[in-house]
């Protein structure tokens, strides 16, 4: 991709100087893999996410030994919680976005459930007529939430319930807003 991977240091808004940086495409998005000098754990940062980047020639650069596309496999975006398990989701698309969906998937991992699964879940749900059953299988983090979300009705959480709340919570306080400004004219 044309980037040199160079003895760096990157300040982000206020935050103490970390070392280690190498540009690189993450789930289809240029950013900074970082080993933080403090404590060595690894951060990335979108480009639009850096205000500046000072060389710093005293400290060495030190290559990364593990496979960076496997450390990011398993989520939306580049928020990595190592703490979070991977979770199977399972979603509903309405036919007014299932093609966008299928043809620009949430996730690596999605696919369609089973027809036995689909079936069964037309059952448990019938006010999802129509449309589609899909799963990712992802680690819990804000891209995700906010990927999910930004469908609305034509996209609905199914499981697990963790992942379902956080939709609901998000889409619940963007509502709560709307009312607020709303009633306020």
């Amino acid at each position: 991709n044309g980037m040199k991977a160079n003895k760096t240091q990157v300040v982000v808004g206020d935050t103490e100087p970390i070392v280690n940086v190498k540009p690189q495409l993450v789930n289809g998005k240029v950013a900074f893999v970082i080993d933080a000098e403090d404590d060595e754990k690894m951060l990335c940062f979108g480009l639009d996410r850096i205000d500046k980047v000072v060389p710093l020639p005293s400290h060495k650069y030190v290559e990364y030994n593990g496979d960076l596309n496997e450390r990011f496999e398993d989520i939306v975006g580049v928020t990595l919680f190592e703490n979070s398990p991977v979770y199977p989701i399972i979603f509903w698309v309405s036919d007014f976005s299932k093609d966008y969906v299928l043809t620009k998937p949430i996730h690596d991992s999605q696919k369609r459930v089973n027809e036995k699964k689909a079936l069964s879940l037309r059952e448990q749900y019938p006010s999802l007529n129509n449309g589609i059953f899909l799963q990712i299988d992802c680690r819990d983090n804000y891209e995700l939430i906010r990927e999910l979300s930004s469908f609305g009705k034509d996209l609905i959480v199914l499981s697990p319930s963790v992942i379902q709340d956080k939709v609901w919570n998000r889409i619940n306080s963007m509502n709560e807003e709307y009312i607020k400004i709303r009633s306020s004219k």
